[in-house]
Protein backbone atom coordinates (compact mmCIF):
# COMPACT_ATOMS: atom_id res chain seq x y z
CA UNK A 1 0.00 0.00 0.00
CA UNK A 2 1.62 3.22 -1.18
CA UNK A 3 0.96 6.69 0.19
CA UNK A 4 0.14 7.76 -3.37
CA UNK A 5 -2.53 5.10 -3.97
CA UNK A 6 -6.31 5.15 -3.72
CA UNK A 7 -6.10 2.09 -1.44
CA UNK A 8 -4.24 4.16 1.12
CA UNK A 9 -6.77 6.99 0.85
CA UNK A 10 -9.52 4.42 1.49
CA UNK A 11 -7.72 3.53 4.73
CA UNK A 12 -6.81 7.10 5.69
CA UNK A 13 -10.23 8.73 5.44
CA UNK A 14 -12.15 6.42 7.85
CA UNK A 15 -9.20 6.40 10.25
CA UNK A 16 -9.26 10.20 10.35
CA UNK A 17 -13.00 10.18 10.92
CA UNK A 18 -12.78 7.73 13.84
CA UNK A 19 -9.81 9.56 15.29
CA UNK A 20 -11.35 13.03 15.38
CA UNK A 21 -14.92 11.98 16.20
CA UNK A 22 -13.81 10.02 19.25
CA UNK A 23 -13.30 11.74 22.58
CA UNK A 24 -11.38 8.79 24.02
CA UNK A 25 -7.61 8.85 23.54
CA UNK A 26 -7.58 5.07 23.88
CA UNK A 27 -9.97 4.69 20.95
CA UNK A 28 -7.94 7.18 18.94
CA UNK A 29 -4.72 5.27 19.53
CA UNK A 30 -6.43 1.96 18.83
CA UNK A 31 -7.63 3.33 15.49
CA UNK A 32 -4.08 4.44 14.63
CA UNK A 33 -2.63 1.07 15.62
CA UNK A 34 -5.19 -0.97 13.65
CA UNK A 35 -4.75 1.25 10.59
CA UNK A 36 -0.97 0.96 10.87
CA UNK A 37 -1.09 -2.84 11.05
CA UNK A 38 -3.46 -3.00 8.06
CA UNK A 39 -1.13 -0.66 6.17
CA UNK A 40 1.91 -2.81 6.99
CA UNK A 41 0.22 -6.21 6.45
CA UNK A 42 -1.04 -5.05 3.05
CA UNK A 43 2.54 -5.16 1.74
CA UNK A 44 3.35 -8.63 3.10
CA UNK A 45 1.14 -10.04 5.85
CA UNK A 46 3.76 -12.38 7.47
CA UNK A 47 5.90 -9.31 8.17
CA UNK A 48 3.14 -8.04 10.47
CA UNK A 49 3.88 -10.87 12.91
CA UNK A 50 7.55 -9.84 13.00
CA UNK A 51 6.50 -6.25 13.76
CA UNK A 52 4.14 -7.39 16.52
CA UNK A 53 6.86 -9.59 18.00
CA UNK A 54 9.39 -6.77 18.12
CA UNK A 55 6.78 -4.51 19.72
CA UNK A 56 6.12 -6.99 22.53
CA UNK A 57 9.79 -7.85 23.02
CA UNK A 58 11.03 -4.25 23.18
CA UNK A 59 8.14 -3.11 25.36
CA UNK A 60 8.93 -5.82 27.92
CA UNK A 61 12.70 -5.27 27.78
CA UNK A 62 12.35 -1.52 28.37
CA UNK A 63 10.07 -2.09 31.38
CA UNK A 64 12.68 -4.43 32.87
CA UNK A 65 15.44 -1.96 32.03
CA UNK A 66 13.58 0.76 33.92
CA UNK A 67 13.86 -1.40 37.07
CA UNK A 68 17.30 -2.97 36.70
CA UNK A 69 19.43 -0.49 34.71
CA UNK A 70 21.40 -3.44 33.38
CA UNK A 71 24.07 -3.05 30.71
CA UNK A 72 23.77 -6.77 30.00
CA UNK A 73 20.04 -6.49 29.38
CA UNK A 74 20.67 -3.56 27.03
CA UNK A 75 23.32 -5.55 25.16
CA UNK A 76 20.98 -8.55 24.89
CA UNK A 77 17.96 -6.66 23.50
CA UNK A 78 20.11 -4.63 21.08
CA UNK A 79 21.76 -7.87 19.93
CA UNK A 80 18.37 -9.48 19.32
CA UNK A 81 17.11 -6.46 17.37
CA UNK A 82 20.29 -6.29 15.28
CA UNK A 83 20.25 -10.07 14.73
CA UNK A 84 16.78 -9.84 13.19
CA UNK A 85 17.96 -7.00 10.98
CA UNK A 86 21.06 -8.95 9.96
CA UNK A 87 19.15 -12.13 9.22
CA UNK A 88 16.57 -10.56 6.97
CA UNK A 89 18.77 -7.95 5.31
CA UNK A 90 22.29 -9.36 5.18
CA UNK A 91 22.27 -13.14 5.73
CA UNK A 92 21.66 -13.99 2.06
CA UNK A 93 24.41 -11.60 0.96
CA UNK A 94 26.85 -12.91 3.60
CA UNK A 95 26.17 -16.55 2.64
CA UNK A 96 26.68 -15.81 -1.06
CA UNK A 97 29.97 -13.99 -0.37
CA UNK A 98 31.24 -16.83 1.84
CA UNK A 99 30.47 -19.33 -0.90
CA UNK A 100 32.24 -17.15 -3.45
CA UNK A 101 35.30 -16.75 -1.22
CA UNK A 102 35.45 -20.50 -0.53
CA UNK A 103 35.22 -21.30 -4.24
CA UNK A 104 38.42 -19.32 -4.83
CA UNK A 105 40.22 -21.95 -2.74
CA UNK A 106 38.40 -24.86 -4.34
CA UNK A 107 36.08 -25.36 -1.38
CA UNK A 108 32.34 -25.89 -1.45
CA UNK A 109 30.62 -24.64 1.68
CA UNK A 110 27.33 -26.45 2.40
CA UNK A 111 25.44 -23.20 2.97
CA UNK A 112 21.79 -23.04 1.91
CA UNK A 113 20.56 -20.47 -0.57
CA UNK A 114 18.69 -18.01 1.62
CA UNK A 115 15.61 -16.06 0.67
CA UNK A 116 15.92 -12.35 -0.09
CA UNK A 117 12.67 -11.59 1.73
CA UNK A 118 13.13 -8.19 3.39
CA UNK A 119 10.38 -7.01 5.78
CA UNK A 120 9.45 -3.50 4.75
CA UNK A 121 10.92 -0.78 6.94
CA UNK A 122 12.89 -3.16 9.18
CA UNK A 123 15.97 -0.92 9.09
CA UNK A 124 13.94 2.07 10.29
CA UNK A 125 11.93 0.47 13.07
CA UNK A 126 14.99 -1.46 14.29
CA UNK A 127 17.00 1.75 14.69
CA UNK A 128 13.99 3.40 16.34
CA UNK A 129 13.74 0.76 19.08
CA UNK A 130 17.52 0.61 19.57
CA UNK A 131 17.50 4.35 20.26
CA UNK A 132 14.57 3.80 22.63
CA UNK A 133 16.37 1.04 24.55
CA UNK A 134 19.58 3.08 24.85
CA UNK A 135 17.67 6.17 26.00
CA UNK A 136 15.81 4.17 28.66
CA UNK A 137 19.12 2.73 29.87
CA UNK A 138 20.72 6.19 29.98
CA UNK A 139 17.71 7.62 31.76
CA UNK A 140 17.04 10.24 29.09
CA UNK A 141 13.64 8.61 28.35
CA UNK A 142 11.30 6.66 30.56
CA UNK A 143 10.01 3.19 29.70
CA UNK A 144 6.50 3.51 28.33
CA UNK A 145 3.94 1.85 30.61
CA UNK A 146 1.09 1.62 28.11
CA UNK A 147 1.51 -1.18 25.58
CA UNK A 148 -0.94 0.55 23.22
CA UNK A 149 0.99 3.83 23.32
CA UNK A 150 4.25 2.01 22.69
CA UNK A 151 2.68 0.02 19.84
CA UNK A 152 1.58 3.24 18.11
CA UNK A 153 5.00 4.80 18.71
CA UNK A 154 6.59 1.80 17.01
CA UNK A 155 4.10 1.27 14.18
CA UNK A 156 2.55 4.64 13.23
CA UNK A 157 2.19 4.29 9.46
CA UNK A 158 3.33 7.83 8.64
CA UNK A 159 6.91 7.01 9.73
CA UNK A 160 7.00 3.21 9.86
CA UNK A 161 8.53 2.34 6.50
CA UNK A 162 10.95 5.14 5.62
CA UNK A 163 11.21 7.39 8.64
CA UNK A 164 11.67 9.88 10.10
CA UNK A 165 13.24 7.89 12.95
CA UNK A 166 11.31 9.41 15.84
CA UNK A 167 12.74 9.59 19.36
CA UNK A 168 10.73 8.46 22.37
CA UNK A 169 11.11 11.70 24.35
CA UNK A 170 9.74 13.69 21.40
CA UNK A 171 6.88 11.46 20.27
CA UNK A 172 5.57 9.51 23.28
CA UNK A 173 4.32 12.64 25.13
CA UNK A 174 2.26 13.56 22.06
CA UNK A 175 0.52 10.18 22.13
CA UNK A 176 -0.52 10.69 25.76
CA UNK A 177 -2.05 14.08 25.05
CA UNK A 178 -5.47 14.25 23.41
CA UNK A 179 -5.03 16.57 20.45
CA UNK A 180 -7.65 19.25 19.83
CA UNK A 181 -9.10 19.55 16.34
CA UNK A 182 -7.52 22.49 14.51
CA UNK A 183 -8.75 23.23 10.97
CA UNK A 184 -5.63 25.28 10.27
CA UNK A 185 -3.36 22.36 11.12
CA UNK A 186 -5.57 20.01 9.12
CA UNK A 187 -5.24 22.26 6.05
CA UNK A 188 -1.49 22.50 6.58
CA UNK A 189 -1.19 18.72 6.87
CA UNK A 190 -3.29 18.15 3.78
CA UNK A 191 -1.21 20.63 1.80
CA UNK A 192 2.06 19.00 2.87
CA UNK A 193 0.67 15.59 1.91
CA UNK A 194 -0.42 16.82 -1.52
CA UNK A 195 2.83 18.76 -2.07
CA UNK A 196 4.81 15.60 -1.31
CA UNK A 197 2.54 13.68 -3.66
CA UNK A 198 3.30 16.20 -6.40
CA UNK A 199 7.04 15.83 -5.84
CA UNK A 200 6.75 12.05 -6.02
CA UNK A 201 4.47 11.71 -9.03
CA UNK A 202 5.32 14.90 -10.90
CA UNK A 203 9.11 14.88 -10.45
CA UNK A 204 10.62 11.67 -9.05
CA UNK A 205 8.59 9.22 -11.14
CA UNK A 206 9.14 11.28 -14.30
CA UNK A 207 12.92 11.33 -13.84
CA UNK A 208 13.05 7.66 -12.87
CA UNK A 209 12.63 6.43 -16.44
CA UNK A 210 15.82 8.19 -17.53
CA UNK A 211 17.94 6.91 -14.64
CA UNK A 212 16.64 3.34 -14.89
CA UNK A 213 17.48 3.13 -18.57
CA UNK A 214 20.94 4.64 -18.11
CA UNK A 215 22.02 2.26 -15.34
CA UNK A 216 20.66 -0.71 -17.26
CA UNK A 217 23.34 -0.38 -19.97
CA UNK A 218 25.85 2.37 -19.08
CA UNK A 219 28.50 1.19 -21.57
CA UNK A 220 26.30 2.42 -24.42
CA UNK A 221 25.98 5.97 -23.10
CA UNK A 222 27.62 9.03 -24.57
CA UNK A 223 29.48 11.20 -22.06
CA UNK A 224 26.82 13.90 -22.09
CA UNK A 225 24.07 11.29 -21.71
CA UNK A 226 25.85 9.77 -18.73
CA UNK A 227 26.04 13.12 -16.95
CA UNK A 228 22.46 14.14 -17.76
CA UNK A 229 21.09 10.81 -16.57
CA UNK A 230 23.19 11.01 -13.41
CA UNK A 231 21.66 14.42 -12.73
CA UNK A 232 18.28 12.83 -13.41
CA UNK A 233 18.91 10.20 -10.73
CA UNK A 234 20.26 12.79 -8.28
CA UNK A 235 17.06 14.83 -8.56
CA UNK A 236 14.87 11.71 -8.71
CA UNK A 237 16.27 10.60 -5.36
CA UNK A 238 16.02 14.17 -4.06
CA UNK A 239 12.37 14.57 -5.06
CA UNK A 240 11.45 11.02 -4.04
CA UNK A 241 12.76 11.32 -0.50
CA UNK A 242 11.68 14.95 -0.12
CA UNK A 243 8.23 13.92 -1.31
CA UNK A 244 8.02 11.04 1.15
CA UNK A 245 9.31 13.15 4.06
CA UNK A 246 6.83 15.92 3.26
CA UNK A 247 3.93 13.46 3.00
CA UNK A 248 4.93 11.85 6.30
CA UNK A 249 4.92 15.20 8.12
CA UNK A 250 1.61 16.05 6.50
CA UNK A 251 0.08 12.76 7.66
CA UNK A 252 1.28 13.44 11.18
CA UNK A 253 -0.33 16.89 11.19
CA UNK A 254 -3.62 15.38 9.98
CA UNK A 255 -3.72 13.52 13.30
CA UNK A 256 -2.42 16.44 15.35
CA UNK A 257 1.04 14.87 15.68
CA UNK A 258 4.37 16.54 14.91
CA UNK A 259 7.02 14.44 13.18
CA UNK A 260 10.58 15.80 13.04
CA UNK A 261 11.87 17.52 9.93
CA UNK A 262 13.81 14.93 7.95
CA UNK A 263 14.86 16.76 4.78
CA UNK A 264 15.99 20.34 4.21
CA UNK A 265 17.21 20.96 0.64
CA UNK A 266 20.64 19.29 1.02
CA UNK A 267 21.86 20.21 -2.46
CA UNK A 268 22.11 23.81 -1.25
CA UNK A 269 24.86 22.77 1.18
CA UNK A 270 28.41 24.07 0.87
CA UNK A 271 30.08 21.17 2.74
CA UNK A 272 29.50 17.45 3.12
CA UNK A 273 28.98 17.85 6.86
CA UNK A 274 26.18 20.33 6.14
CA UNK A 275 24.80 17.98 3.49
CA UNK A 276 24.37 15.21 6.07
CA UNK A 277 22.72 17.64 8.45
CA UNK A 278 20.11 18.30 5.75
CA UNK A 279 19.71 14.86 4.10
CA UNK A 280 17.82 12.23 6.11
CA UNK A 281 18.29 14.34 9.21
CA UNK A 282 16.98 11.81 11.73
CA UNK A 283 19.18 9.02 10.37
CA UNK A 284 22.27 11.25 10.45
CA UNK A 285 21.54 12.27 14.03
CA UNK A 286 20.97 8.60 14.95
CA UNK A 287 24.42 7.63 13.70
CA UNK A 288 25.92 10.67 15.43
CA UNK A 289 24.31 9.94 18.82
CA UNK A 290 24.48 6.14 18.89
CA UNK A 291 27.61 5.32 16.86
CA UNK A 292 29.92 8.29 16.33
CA UNK A 293 29.81 9.82 19.83
CA UNK A 294 30.04 6.47 21.70
CA UNK A 295 33.13 5.67 19.59
CA UNK A 296 34.75 8.86 20.88
CA UNK A 297 33.40 11.51 18.50
CA UNK A 298 35.79 14.43 18.09
CA UNK A 299 37.65 13.63 21.30
CA UNK A 300 39.82 10.74 20.09
CA UNK A 301 40.60 8.98 16.81
CA UNK A 302 38.32 11.34 14.92
CA UNK A 303 39.15 9.94 11.46
CA UNK A 304 38.59 6.34 12.52
CA UNK A 305 35.26 7.24 14.08
CA UNK A 306 34.09 8.98 10.91
CA UNK A 307 35.13 6.04 8.72
CA UNK A 308 33.43 3.48 10.96
CA UNK A 309 30.26 5.56 11.29
CA UNK A 310 29.83 6.29 7.59
CA UNK A 311 30.73 2.74 6.55
CA UNK A 312 28.05 1.53 8.96
CA UNK A 313 25.65 4.03 7.36
CA UNK A 314 26.50 2.60 3.96
CA UNK A 315 25.87 -0.96 5.14
CA UNK A 316 22.58 0.16 6.69
CA UNK A 317 21.40 1.27 3.25
CA UNK A 318 21.89 -2.11 1.63
CA UNK A 319 23.61 -5.49 1.49
CA UNK A 320 26.19 -4.97 -1.24
CA UNK A 321 29.77 -3.86 -1.79
CA UNK A 322 28.55 -0.75 -3.59
CA UNK A 323 26.94 0.50 -0.35
CA UNK A 324 30.01 -0.40 1.70
CA UNK A 325 32.24 1.60 -0.65
CA UNK A 326 29.73 4.45 -0.83
CA UNK A 327 29.72 4.82 2.95
CA UNK A 328 33.49 4.44 3.28
CA UNK A 329 34.13 7.17 0.70
CA UNK A 330 31.71 9.51 2.46
CA UNK A 331 33.60 8.89 5.69
CA UNK A 332 36.93 9.57 4.01
CA UNK A 333 35.55 12.76 2.44
CA UNK A 334 34.25 13.97 5.81
CA UNK A 335 37.63 13.27 7.43
CA UNK A 336 39.50 15.22 4.73
CA UNK A 337 37.00 18.08 4.90
CA UNK A 338 37.35 18.25 8.69
CA UNK A 339 41.15 18.35 8.45
CA UNK A 340 41.04 21.12 5.82
CA UNK A 341 38.64 23.19 7.92
CA UNK A 342 40.98 22.99 10.89
CA UNK A 343 43.96 23.85 8.68
CA UNK A 344 42.37 26.91 7.03
CA UNK A 345 39.98 28.04 9.79
CA UNK A 346 41.74 31.38 10.28
CA UNK A 347 41.61 32.25 6.57
CA UNK A 348 37.89 31.44 6.39
CA UNK A 349 37.05 33.75 9.29
CA UNK A 350 39.06 36.68 7.91
CA UNK A 351 37.86 36.47 4.29
CA UNK A 352 35.90 39.39 2.84
CA UNK A 353 32.13 38.91 2.35
CA UNK A 354 32.57 38.76 -1.44
CA UNK A 355 35.29 36.13 -1.27
CA UNK A 356 33.35 34.17 1.34
CA UNK A 357 30.25 34.16 -0.90
CA UNK A 358 32.27 33.10 -3.95
CA UNK A 359 33.96 30.35 -1.94
CA UNK A 360 30.61 29.09 -0.65
CA UNK A 361 29.17 29.02 -4.21
CA UNK A 362 32.17 27.14 -5.54
CA UNK A 363 32.09 24.75 -2.60
CA UNK A 364 28.39 24.12 -3.22
CA UNK A 365 29.00 23.36 -6.89
CA UNK A 366 31.86 20.98 -6.11
CA UNK A 367 29.86 19.35 -3.34
CA UNK A 368 26.88 18.70 -5.60
CA UNK A 369 29.01 17.02 -8.25
CA UNK A 370 30.97 15.04 -5.67
CA UNK A 371 27.74 13.75 -4.17
CA UNK A 372 26.44 12.93 -7.66
CA UNK A 373 29.57 10.89 -8.42
CA UNK A 374 29.02 8.88 -5.25
CA UNK A 375 25.34 8.41 -6.16
CA UNK A 376 26.62 6.12 -8.93
CA UNK A 377 27.63 3.60 -6.24
CA UNK A 378 24.30 4.14 -4.49
CA UNK A 379 22.29 3.40 -7.65
CA UNK A 380 24.39 0.81 -9.50
CA UNK A 381 23.36 -2.81 -8.79
CA UNK A 382 26.99 -3.98 -8.71
CA UNK A 383 30.57 -2.73 -8.75
CA UNK A 384 31.10 -3.69 -12.43
CA UNK A 385 28.07 -1.60 -13.44
CA UNK A 386 29.34 1.29 -11.31
CA UNK A 387 32.79 1.00 -12.93
CA UNK A 388 31.23 1.05 -16.38
CA UNK A 389 29.22 4.15 -15.52
CA UNK A 390 32.28 5.95 -14.12
CA UNK A 391 34.15 5.12 -17.34
CA UNK A 392 31.47 6.81 -19.42
CA UNK A 393 31.48 9.85 -17.12
CA UNK A 394 35.20 10.42 -16.71
CA UNK A 395 37.33 8.46 -19.17
CA UNK A 396 38.01 8.90 -22.92
CA UNK A 397 36.76 8.56 -25.57
CA UNK A 398 34.42 11.45 -24.81
CA UNK A 399 31.24 11.60 -26.86
CA UNK A 400 29.27 14.83 -26.66
CA UNK A 401 26.24 14.00 -28.80
CA UNK A 402 23.14 13.10 -26.86
CA UNK A 403 20.04 10.99 -27.29
CA UNK A 404 18.45 12.42 -24.15
CA UNK A 405 15.45 14.69 -24.84
CA UNK A 406 16.18 18.40 -24.47
CA UNK A 407 13.19 18.60 -22.16
CA UNK A 408 15.15 16.63 -19.56
CA UNK A 409 17.92 19.24 -19.45
CA UNK A 410 15.33 22.04 -19.18
CA UNK A 411 13.51 20.07 -16.47
CA UNK A 412 16.66 19.60 -14.41
CA UNK A 413 17.69 23.25 -14.63
CA UNK A 414 14.20 24.43 -13.68
CA UNK A 415 13.95 22.09 -10.72
CA UNK A 416 17.43 23.04 -9.52
CA UNK A 417 16.55 26.75 -9.62
CA UNK A 418 13.26 26.06 -7.82
CA UNK A 419 15.18 25.01 -4.71
CA UNK A 420 16.41 28.53 -4.00
CA UNK A 421 12.92 30.13 -3.69
CA UNK A 422 11.80 27.19 -1.56
CA UNK A 423 14.73 27.39 0.86
CA UNK A 424 13.19 30.06 3.11
CA UNK A 425 9.74 28.46 2.98
CA UNK A 426 11.22 25.09 3.93
CA UNK A 427 13.04 26.62 6.87
CA UNK A 428 9.91 28.26 8.30
CA UNK A 429 7.32 25.93 6.74
CA UNK A 430 5.34 28.90 5.47
CA UNK A 431 3.92 27.59 2.24
CA UNK A 432 0.33 28.85 2.40
CA UNK A 433 -1.70 32.02 2.82
CA UNK A 434 -3.49 32.41 6.15
CA UNK A 435 -6.97 32.16 4.68
CA UNK A 436 -8.40 28.65 5.09
CA UNK A 437 -10.36 29.02 1.84
CA UNK A 438 -7.22 29.98 -0.08
CA UNK A 439 -5.35 27.06 1.46
CA UNK A 440 -8.09 24.64 0.44
CA UNK A 441 -8.21 26.03 -3.12
CA UNK A 442 -4.43 25.75 -3.60
CA UNK A 443 -4.36 22.25 -2.13
CA UNK A 444 -7.13 20.84 -4.32
CA UNK A 445 -5.77 22.53 -7.43
CA UNK A 446 -2.35 20.97 -6.79
CA UNK A 447 -3.97 17.58 -6.18
CA UNK A 448 -5.95 17.77 -9.41
CA UNK A 449 -2.88 18.74 -11.44
CA UNK A 450 -0.82 15.97 -9.86
CA UNK A 451 -3.35 13.22 -10.44
CA UNK A 452 -3.99 14.53 -13.93
CA UNK A 453 -0.38 13.88 -14.91
CA UNK A 454 0.05 10.72 -12.88
CA UNK A 455 1.35 7.71 -14.77
CA UNK A 456 2.66 4.46 -13.38
CA UNK A 457 3.03 4.44 -9.60
CA UNK A 458 6.42 3.42 -8.21
CA UNK A 459 7.54 2.59 -4.67
CA UNK A 460 9.48 5.22 -2.78
CA UNK A 461 13.22 4.55 -3.10
CA UNK A 462 13.78 4.37 0.64
CA UNK A 463 11.21 1.56 0.93
CA UNK A 464 14.05 -0.69 -0.21
CA UNK A 465 16.06 0.05 2.93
Amino acid sequence: MLFHSFTFLALLVPTLAIYWLSRSQTIRLAALFVASMIFYAFHHWPSAFLLLGTIGLNYSAARLQQRWRSRWLLALIVLIDLSLLFWFKYAAFAAAELKRAASLFGLALPLPTLSNWLPLGISFFTFQVIAYQVDVYRGTAGAERSLLVFAVFKSFFAQLIAGPIVRAKEFLPQLHKRARFDPQQLHHGLFLFVAGLALKIGVADVLRQFADEAFRSPAELATTDAWLNLYAFAFQLFADFWGYSTMARGLGKLFGLELPLNFNLPYLSSSLQEFWRRWHITLSSWFRDYVYIPLGGNRSKHTRNLLVTMTAAGIWHGAGWTFVLWGLLHGLWLAIESALKRRFASRLTTASPLRATAAAALSGLLLFHGVCLLWVLFRAPSLPVASSYYARLLLPPYRVHTDVPETLAIWLVGFALLQAPLARAMERERFLPRSAWAQAAITWLLLALTLGYAGQRYDFIYFAF
